[in-house]
């Protein structure tokens, strides 16, 4: 490996990250289709790991903030989507094992998405649906949700 090369590699990458949070996934990916070979992405992402450029937690957080409120999903659909985000499995799989059972979030993204007592029970089911929620989840998080608003 020619550390010219390699140091192209990071240049090319640390002015595409610039102020922004990637993840080690986006960065190999993203030097790879500038034509650098994979030896030397993963080199240099490796390089910027190191140096702290890029920092997988850190891109997790910024996904789960973005999956906050009426966007929340569950703990499947968020290691799903971490690891779309190109973050390292085991930091991905530890990130989702430490978030709030699904009942616990289920119940928060029905919060943010509902003020009705009066909004029919499918409604929520289809949305807790869509986001991931299991049926046990979403009948759980709905009678939750029913006790504080009635």
């Amino acid at each position: 490996m020619s550390d010219i090369t390699v140091s192209s590699a990071v240049s090319c990458a640390i002015n595409h990250i610039g102020t922004g949070i990637y993840s080690s996934g986006k960065i190999v990916s993203y030097l790879l289709t500038k034509g650098f070979p994979d030896d030397i992405s993963y080199a240099a992402v490796a390089e910027l790991v190191d140096r702290g450029y890029i920092d997988d937690r850190r891109a997790a957080r910024k996904v789960l903030i973005a999956r906050e409120g009426k966007k929340q999903e569950s703990r499947n659909y968020i290691l799903n989507r971490l690891l779309q985000a190109g973050i390292k499995e085991s930091i991905a799989e530890e990130t989702a094992s430490s978030l709030d059972d699904d009942v616990t979030t289920c119940k928060r993204l029905f919060d943010a998405s509902f003020n009705s007592v009066d909004t029919d029970k499918n409604e929520f089911l289809k949305l807790a649906k869509l986001r991931g929620y299991s049926m046990e989840s979403s009948l759980k998080a709905h009678a939750l949700w029913m006790s504080e608003h009635n």
